[in-house]
Order: structure tokens, then C-alpha cells, then sequence
């Protein structure tokens, strides 16, 4: 099972890495990555292209993957969240 790291609005700027950001509702979930180092130009897509997006990036810098999911919406099917503190 994959582990992400859970960041909350405040701590995700201090994130040394990669942030998907949930949103959506019950219904429709879906995540937009924030690429560490670049303008945040990613538009939402559903959550599991947005994950799978992360970790090709991951795979080309070695940079972790963290996930704020302010609304609570990840579903524990994708991985497990781990909290993260700067």
C-alpha cells in the first residue's frame, strides 16, 4: 500500500516536495499537484490520474509526494496517510 505524507494548508508551503490537493465532494474527488520548484499551473483531474501524475514527477526528482485533503475526502483505498510536521 502506498504511504503519503498529509499536509494541511499552513504546513504545505514548508513541504520539501510534491502536493496533490483534494478537493471535490463524496461524489466526484479529485486532485490538482502543485509541483515544488514551479507556478502552480495543474488543473484538477480526477484524484487517481492526479496520484498517478505525482509519481511519474517523483519518479524523475526523488522528491517526496505529500496530499492536503483539508475536506477529508481521501479514500483509504489509495494509500495511507502519515501526518507530517515541518
Amino acid at each position: 500500500m502506498q504511504r503519503f505524507d498529509l499536509v494541511d494548508s499552513q504546513t504545505a508551503s514548508a513541504y520539501p516536495g510534491h502536493v496533490i490537493i483534494v478537493a471535490g465532494d463524496d461524489v466526484r474527488t479529485t486532485g490538482e499537484l502543485a509541483i515544488r520548484g514551479q507556478p502552480h499551473q495543474s488543473e484538477a483531474e480526477p484524484l487517481e490520474a492526479a496520484i498517478h501524475h505525482a509519481l511519474l514527477v517523483r519518479q524523475s526528482d526523488a522528491l517526496p509526494v505529500a496530499v492536503q485533503d483539508d475536506l477529508g475526502l481521501w479514500p483509504s483505498r489509495l494509500g495511507e496517510l502519515v501526518p507530517w510536521t515541518p
